[in-house]
């Protein structure tokens, strides 16, 4: 009994969801370090703006998606609704989104393509195709996480990392030397991790039939905060090789930096998908208590974790970017110090994040991600050394963001302790 109760607890959800993250956070840094390794220094700047307009466009806009079903999904659940009106009202609004973003791609094209991609119109063919490819994924992740399926929701993290990981080290053994081919191998495990979802997908069980919240308000404002929340994390690599010569080992580095030094916001990730649901419960039942509680234990953590992370990376992050990327020059000891601060401040925004979802205060969401935006960007074009500049405008951007998160997370939870009244779907006549 108790070696059944021990397997059982090796592999509860929580530890899948923490191994698939391990998996899919690897693929993301091999896919960095390998093609750093391995192509040519205008091919290698290549694949890393391919890495952050794809999380910039994808899970920048999508990831939304993915939470606005989520909330849906767990509404319905705890209240004995039928899923399958807010499956199919959450997959209109994602198409919706999808021609949106894919208009907007077509018309920055030229722009895109000549000053970004160095004239690469298959990278940009590569780009045009993300939505898509997020979308499903992200719809389908959001349901799975919604319906608490977490076991299921791993393994779509699983196999896309796995896939992505098999593709570029075959890719490297072939020598392929374009970054395009890179790109493929990259999008084509989301495909994969897409479909395996759908099959893995619950099946909608019949309870009261209700009209389903309207999602397109949410969606749209989610959206817009999302795409902010990865857009400032990602404006400085961006603005760093826009200024830079696209074979500056210079912005290779830095580009690396970045990656290196968002890894702790990987480790977030299962926490925010399996927060959601909890909180958006609590909220329902009105337990203000659960949800102060679950805040707290998160800021204390991120303040315990922030102190050591930022002395770690300052300290070793350059010995790391030449170990494992392959780094030609180290970056300034300010950059890294600037750059850790900046990723312990999103950790921070990125944990308060859910509950203010939860709480359908989605335009504080919105409001922080682009006031931390606009601030980022004024500072980033500033003039100076690009590398500097731009971290120091990926320190205090955030902070502006984590201080307008915070704010409206205790107002939110002052005024459900007033009593207001929480949102609930209303049956059809």
């Amino acid at each position: 009994m108790s070696t059944s109760m021990s397997a059982r607890r090796l592999i509860s959800p929580p530890v899948q969801m923490v191994a698939g993250l391990g998996v899919f956070g690897l693929a993301g840094y091999l896919f960095v370090a390998l093609t750093g390794h391995t192509l040519a220094t205008d091919q290698a700047n290549l694949t890393v703006v391919l890495y952050f307009l794809v999380n910039v466009i994808g899970p920048g806009v999508f990831a939304a998606l993915e939470q606005v079903a989520s909330r849906a999904m767990s509404t319905a659940t705890a209240s004995g609704h039928s899923l399958g009106p807010v499956i199919r009202r959450v997959a209109r609004s994602g198409a919706g989104l999808v021609a949106v973003v894919t208009a907007v791609l077509l018309l920055l094209a030229p722009f895109a393509v000549d000053r970004t991609l160095g004239g690469d119109w298959a990278l940009f063919a590569e780009i045009l195709a993300t939505p898509v490819i997020i979308a499903a994924l992200s719809a389908v992740r959001g349901v799975l996480a919604g319906t608490q399926r977490f076991g299921a929701y791993a393994a779509t993290l699983t196999v896309e990392g796995g896939v992505r990981i098999a593709l570029c080290l075959l890719l490297v053994a072939l020598g392929v030397g374009d970054a395009w081919v890179f790109g493929l191998a990259y999008l084509g495990s989301s495909v994969v991790a897409a479909v395996l979802g759908l099959a893995l997908l619950p099946r909608a069980h019949t309870g009261e039939q209700v009209a389903p919240p309207p999602v397109g308000r949410a969606l749209v404002t989610l959206a817009v905060a999302t795409l902010l929340a990865q857009l400032l994390p990602n404006l400085a690599p961006l603005a760093v090789n826009s200024r830079l010569p696209l074979d500056s080992a210079v912005a290779l580095v830095f580009g690396q930096a970045v990656v290196v030094a968002r890894i702790p916001l990987m480790a977030l990730f299962p926490v925010q998908t399996m927060l959601l649901p909890s909180l958006t419960a609590a909220v329902a039942r009105g337990d203000r208590g659960f949800v102060a509680r679950r805040m707290r234990l998160l800021f204390g953590a991120v303040a315990l974790f922030g102190a050591v992370y930022a002395v770690l990376f300052t300290l070793l992050g350059p010995w790391v970017l030449r170990t494992f990327m392959g780094a030609p020059v180290d970056p300034d000891a300010s950059v890294t110090l600037l750059l850790a601060l900046s990723t312990v401040v999103l950790v921070g925004a990125f944990a308060a994040q859910p509950a203010l979802v939860a709480l359908r205060r989605d335009n504080v969401v919105t409001l922080g991600w682009a006031l931390g935006s606009a601030v980022t960007l004024a500072l980033v074009v500033l003039p100076g050394d690009p590398p500097f500049v731009a971290a120091l405008a990926q320190a205090v951007g955030p902070a502006l963001t984590m201080l307008v998160i915070l704010l409206g997370l205790r107002t939110a939870l002052r005024g459900m302790r007033a009593g207001e009244p929480a949102e609930t779907p209303r049956p059809t006549p």
